[in-house]
């Protein structure tokens, strides 16, 4: 017993050591890819293409999908991701023989060294050909690096999902920036693929769960939902934090903010996010919602981009929530789009900037004072006189140069600023 126990902590000891030596080898002192995202994002635009093809792949999952995707749209979607979390750079290279993904991610202060490179190439051929997989000097070859990662993605979500996936991809051509994927009928695949999310993609949080519900059962039984013509959502809010006040105290006042903005973001959003949240809907098989869209400054849009942002923001990190805004915005600018607009940018940063004052122990009861006691939009929303909308991608470019020039940047601290004087805000 002695000797086993012996062998088995060597083999630990030796195993750690490959371990540790693997990640000195893989981290590195300088980035092997430096990118601006401002510039990326510069073809957002063309994105709206790429959406309206996977959108068309669902619709007629039936049948055999050809998926055409560029270069640029790739780079658009990583210079997205970057906003999102800055300490990502990586850039996309497609030719006829190959597709190259470069990424550098900055690590957290440590001894060992500042940057995760991975090099990642893929092939031209059937199904998905993975010729190598680099982390930092550390070689994988491409098969080991696509049946590990095959492997992971199966085992967290208790299923073969990441397998199929795999399978459902039939062909991988290249051409000079454009990779055409051709994939097999994805009926079944979807079906599947739903049901995963059900079991991985929901709340665990119970008692969040159960306090939305309450939010939720409440907007339900208001008479302003019940008019035909649409109300502000000043109405609803002013409503759900009175009733988030009574319910809370010190502790408890920011997670009953967060379920309030999540039983709003459902009823006067948009009912998928119960999804997120779990089973919430106060009677089975309908869905509480006004009979009328709530508005913002008399506008529907305004009003989803609003809540829509703060759920974003309750659900993840707050670069993400700016990001998808932001770039949502970047694709209007195409023929076919509304044009840009720092009026949608302004609610969308409103949005997240409410939902991280209404959770924060700091602001979370300051924030119900102030909401329970009028039904003022200019309470935790912006003035958006003189903001700039409906540009093109030629008016953005002439009045603004790009995403981050000192021009835009200048519109972003005006946005920042209308949102950090309001009322709710003054209090933190």
């Amino acid at each position: 017993m002695a000797k086993l126990f012996k062998y088995i902590c060597i083999l630990f000891l030796v195993f750690v050591i490959v371990v540790l030596g693997l990640v000195v080898t893989a981290i590195e002192s300088y980035p092997t890819v430096i990118t601006h995202s401002g510039e990326q994002v510069n073809e957002a635009e063309s994105v709206k293409k790429l959406m309206k093809q996977l959108s068309d792949s669902v619709k007629n999952r039936t049948h055999k999908q050809t998926i055409n995707i560029s270069q640029d749209q790739l780079n658009s979607l990583v210079g997205f991701a970057q906003r999102a979390h800055g300490q990502l750079n990586a850039q996309v290279s497609i030719t006829s023989h190959s597709t190259s993904i470069l990424a550098s991610y900055l690590l957290p202060n440590n001894p060992i060294g500042q940057y995760l490179n991975i090099d990642i190439l893929l092939l031209p051929g059937p199904g998905i050909k993975v010729s190598h997989v680099k982390l930092g000097s550390v070689k994988v070859p491409g098969n080991l690096a696509l049946s590990t990662l095959v492997y992971l993605a199966n085992w967290y979500t208790s299923s073969d999902i990441a397998s199929q996936f795999v399978r459902q991809v039939e062909s991988l051509a290249m051409s000079e920036r454009q990779i055409q994927l051709s994939v097999l009928p994805l009926a079944q695949f979807l079906k599947e693929l739903n049901d995963v999310k059900q079991g991985v993609g929901g709340s665990n949080d119970e008692e969040m769960r159960l306090r939305t519900a309450y939010y939720l059962k409440q907007l339900s039984l208001l008479d302003v939902g019940k008019r035909l013509s649409p109300q502000s959502l000043s109405e609803y809010i002013a409503v759900v934090f009175r009733l988030a006040k009574n319910r809370s105290n010190y502790e408890t006042a920011p997670k009953e903010n967060e379920a309030a903005i999540m039983a709003l973001a459902i009823y006067a959003g948009h009912h998928r996010f119960a999804n997120l949240v779990g089973d919430v809907q106060p009677k089975k098989a309908k869905v509480a919602m006004p009979n009328a869209k709530p508005t913002l400054a008399y506008r529907k849009d305004l009003n989803q981009h609003f809540i829509f942002s703060a759920a974003i923001k309750i659900l993840s990190e707050q670069g993400l929530s700016i990001a998808i805004g932001e770039f949502k915005e970047l694709m209007d600018r195409s023929d076919d789009g509304s044009g840009y607009s720092f009026v949608d940018l302004a609610a969308d940063f409103a949005g997240v900037e409410f939902a991280i004052a209404a959770t924060s122990s700091a602001s979370a009861i300051s924030l119900q004072n102030i909401l329970a006691e009028s039904a003022d939009e200019g309470l935790f929303f912006p003035n958006i006189q003189d903001l700039p909308e409906g540009l093109s991608k030629n008016e953005f470019n002439r009045k603004f140069t790009e995403v981050d020039s000192p021009e835009y940047l200048k519109m972003v601290q005006s946005i920042n600023q209308r949102i950090a004087n309001l009322p709710i805000h003054q209090a933190r």
